[in-house]
């Protein structure tokens, strides 16, 4: 600590010699008195804050403030997002598909942008300019809606359909302050009394999902005298679109969506990418520091629902300054953007290998070969492990003195080394198809059906959850309690979802995650009281953060070594990509046809009937009881806990090398696929 200025034993002395010499006289006449205690240091290096902070890993501090940021910005805006966009008129067709598109547009780009980084190696300008486009895109969207065509309002007796933008001046005259009598002092008594409207939403809602609404003559007294051809307006909100104009803006959304995707797909996959290099062989720590990124979702939702709910208080709203149920969303956006500007200034912090200096050279290689041809051998062991490495061989082949590859002798194809800390590119297309053969059985394709079945209802509860709140009188504040608690049972389910693999098997951890879907999506379907749905919300850790994590160990124990950074792509590819996004777009058809209840119920029974032909499957078709995969080496633990980051929060498919040892044994594919 010498070099910052304190934490210097000889400070300490300094300090204490000048306090002997103020006392001057009064010391030698006081010859008895004790001697003055040198002061406790704090910074000292046997301080209290030095002995707590000198292990501090600051590389890793920068990537857990970093996923604290960026994880807390996405929470912030876009589990409300739904919401939003019903606000202005979507529908839940529209509302799905511009969710739905997200998690495909984040897979399929995911091969072009790792080719983009290895090609130009520019990883830190492209992370920074991915998070730039998180913000200017997001922004865009605040930016773009429907004009509002009419109000609805109360004059008292009726409700009425009203021109925008004329609230605003019927209230201006109602404030104005009367004009006093200055020979009575007193007011004027010809004052009018003042407009006094009260907005007032349609009375009832017959089927919740159903939105918008179109108008109804029964309730509004004057809509024969206006053309109510194609006007509609979102459930409980006074204002009134063109179906015309919402489709128009609908269409704007999609195209900025899809960009805004593509462009900054690649900066969850980058930070991760630099967090592995910082972890070295610490690989199985990687969940830990990812786990920021649930506390950050958690903490912004949680601060963004209670503010949310107390911004009914519009500037510039059409029909009003002030509303009974449509929010400020503003405020979504303006905290998005802070929070993602602080995960931008923290991004320039991040360090990426791009010299490779994990790379041996080719001459130091020729050096070592030639030692070896001229002395005589060498330590076979060592030669194995440099073969490892380099995939290359020192043996002779055919005269050949130095291949540029080494053939396995178990026939497995060869590896490409990627240096650790570097974006490393996706599976080829042989190893897909391996992979594929491999995951072919009937015992593998039922568990990964599985996996996109519970991906498709973790798409569905993400779009649609907090709309259907909401038709149930429920409050941001509600929908911040709720991501809370789904953020903690994730975070449980992270640190217990191993043991529970150990102990229980994946079949039988299969057989938990559907019962727990039946039973959560049956009780959201029957609920009347939208806070009776935080109880259940704790299902979450076992239905979405335990499933994925046995989906991740299930691949990784029936998968070779070498492919399994593969197969973890396919497995997020069909688990995030098309689960989550069929989820939202599927989802979104039958709640627009048949309402929320009835989709959340069918999906609980369909859940029941997928759990009733699985069981079946195992029992009948696989022997009693399906036979479990084994435990995993001790040194494939690591690996295997590597993917078992908490779910909630953006994800990446992303390999995880086990040690500086095995750097050949991984190609990092899919480092670039996340999904939302």
């Amino acid at each position: 600590m010498e070099g910052y200025g304190y934490g210097d034993d000889k400070v300490g002395e300094t300090f204490g010699a000048s306090a002997l010499n103020r006392q001057g006289s009064t010391a030698s006449s006081t010859a008895s008195a004790p001697p003055l205690r040198k002061p406790f240091n704090v910074f000292g290096p046997k301080g209290y804050l030095e002995s707590k902070f000198s292990n501090l890993n600051y590389d890793l501090l920068i990537s857990k403030t970093f996923y604290f940021f960026f994880f807390a910005a996405f929470g912030s805006l876009f589990p409300l997002i739904a919401v939003y966009f019903k606000q202005l008129g979507m529908n839940p067709v529209q509302t799905g598909v511009l969710i739905g598109f997200r998690p495909f547009v984040e897979f399929l780009t995911g091969p072009f942008w790792g080719n983009i980084a290895e090609k130009w190696r520019r990883f830190k300008e492209i992370l920074l300019f991915a998070l730039f486009c998180w913000v200017a895109f997001t922004l865009a969207l605040a930016f773009i809606g429907p004009p509002a065509d009419s109000c609805l309002i109360h004059n008292g007796t009726h409700i009425i359909v009203s021109p925008p933008w004329t609230m605003h001046d019927r209230t201006k005259r109602s404030t104005m302050i009367e004009p006093l009598d200055f020979n009575t002092k007193k007011p004027s008594k010809n004052k009018t009394e003042p407009y006094r409207i009260r907005y007032l939403p349609h009375p009832s809602i017959d089927a919740y999902g159903k939105s918008p609404l179109p108008l109804n003559h029964k309730d509004i007294a004057n809509l024969e005298e206006i053309n109510d051809n194609g006007l509609v307006s979102p459930p409980l909100s006074a204002v009134v679109y063109k179906q015309r104009d919402i489709n128009e803006v609908f269409f704007i959304l999609l195209v900025l969506m899809v960009i805004g995707e593509f462009v900054s797909s690649p900066a969850i996959a980058l930070a991760d990418a630099a967090t592995l290099g910082y972890l070295g062989e610490d690989t199985q720590s990687y969940g830990k520091h990812r786990m920021f990124g649930s506390v950050g979702w958690a903490v912004a939702m949680f601060i963004v629902g209670i503010a949310l709910d107390y911004s009914n208080i519009f500037p510039n709203h059409p029909c009003g300054n002030e509303q009974l149920v449509d929010r400020n969303y503003t405020v979504c956006f303006a905290v998005f953007s802070v929070l993602m500007c602080c995960a931008f200034l923290t991004a320039t912090q991040f360090k990426f290998d791009t010299d490779g200096q994990n790379v041996i050279p080719l001459s130091e290689v020729m050096k070592n070969k030639i030692q070896q041809k001229i002395g005589g051998g060498g330590n076979p062991r060592d030669s194995a492990e440099l073969e490892k490495r380099l995939h290359i061989s020192l043996q002779n082949q055919g005269g050949s003195m130095i291949t540029d590859t080494t053939t396995p002798t178990n026939g497995e194809q060869p590896n490409t080394f990627i240096p650790r800390g570097k974006p490393g590119q996706v599976g080829t297309l042989p190893q897909w198809m391996t992979v594929m053969k491999l995951l072919g059985t009937a015992q593998h394709m039922s568990s990964i059906f599985v996996l996109w079945y519970m991906g498709f209802g973790v798409g569905l509860v993400f779009a649609f959850l907090f709309w259907h709140l909401q038709d149930l009188r429920g409050t941001p504040t509600l929908f911040g309690f709720a991501s809370v608690i789904n953020h903690v049972s994730e975070i449980i389910a992270f640190f217990y979802a191993k043991k529970m693999i150990d102990r229980l098997g994946h079949v039988k951890v299969m057989y938990a995650g559907l019962v727990g879907n039946v039973f959560r999506f049956m009780y959201i379907s029957w609920l009347r009281n939208p806070w009776w749905v935080l109880p259940f919300e704790f299902l979450q850790g076992l239905t979405h953060a335990a499933m994925w994590a046995n989906g991740c160990s299930y691949v990784s124990r029936s998968i070779p070594s070498h492919l399994r950074p593969t197969a973890q792509g396919i497995l997020s590819a069909i688990h995030h990509g098309l689960g989550r996004g069929c989820g939202a777009i599927i989802g979104g058809a039958f709640v627009h046809s048949f309402g929320f209840e009835a989709t959340f119920r069918g999906y609980g029974v369909a859940t029941l009937v997928v759990l009733g032909g699985y069981i079946s499957l195992n029992y009948f078709y696989l022997g009693k009881y399906a036979p479990d995969l084994p435990a995993p080496a001790e040194g494939e633990q690591a690996e295997e806990s590597s993917h078992l980051a908490p779910c909630g929060v953006p994800m990446s498919s992303m390999s995880h090398s086990l040690s500086q040892s095995k750097l050949g044994d991984q190609s990092k594919p899919g480092i670039f696929t996340h999904f939302y």
